[in-house]
């Protein structure tokens, strides 16, 4: 059953917006990597703080994330604090095409800072 997570800063703009719902589909814990793969974005627990980021890779005991726009340094999360897959009707919210936009929006970040 998804669950409702409501957006607060704005570190995956121009996908998400602050003050937006973005539903969280659980997790299988079985798996050693449960439904989660790189380009997809995905709410996690991290230093006390609940946060909506891009999965950059999956490893067998977690998963490393960051934000679009590269104010926040690539970090791992293991799969016990991930709580779910965000479920998005935009495209650039998960799979290939997420992966090569945010990519790209890192990359342009960082020329233009």
């Amino acid at each position: 059953m998804a669950s409702a997570f409501r957006l607060e800063g704005s570190s995956m703009l121009p996908v998400f917006k602050p003050g937006e719902i973005a539903f969280v589909r659980p997790l299988g814990a079985s798996q050693p990597c449960p439904g989660l793969f790189p380009g997809d974005c995905a709410v996690y627990l991290y230093e006390g703080r609940q946060l909506l980021h891009r999965v950059v890779k999956t490893v067998k005991d977690g998963a490393w994330l960051a934000d679009d726009a590269g104010r926040l340094e690539r970090h791992f999360v293991p799969w016990e604090d991930i709580r779910g897959k965000v479920l998005s009707r935009n495209p650039l919210a998960g799979g290939f095409c997420g992966y090569l936009y945010s990519g790209v929006r890192r990359c342009l970040s960082a020329l233009l800072a």
